[in-house]
């Protein structure tokens, strides 16, 4: 009835599978990887959770690097 559900495939998670959490958010092992390169997370593997979506480490520092410098542009350039 209130089947516990991957936060990535969104298919329910059976109790005898191996699953990571999250804060409140439950992965299969096999779905707990990086949104952009797809590199698979392991258990003490740096990375960030943005808008429900995980980032690797070197994914998460490329994006703010790339993010801070596209608002440092002056507009009309």
């Amino acid at each position: 009835l209130f089947a516990t559900k991957c936060n990535s495939c969104l298919k329910t998670v059976m109790p005898s599978e191996l699953i990571m959490r999250v804060l409140n958010h439950v992965y299969h092992v096999s779905c707990f990887y990086c949104c952009e390169c797809e590199r698979r997370l392991e258990r003490g593997d740096e990375f960030v959770l943005k808008e429900g979506q995980l980032l690797c480490r070197s994914d998460y520092e490329r994006e703010k690097e790339m993010l801070s410098t596209f608002s440092l542009t002056p507009a009309g350039s």
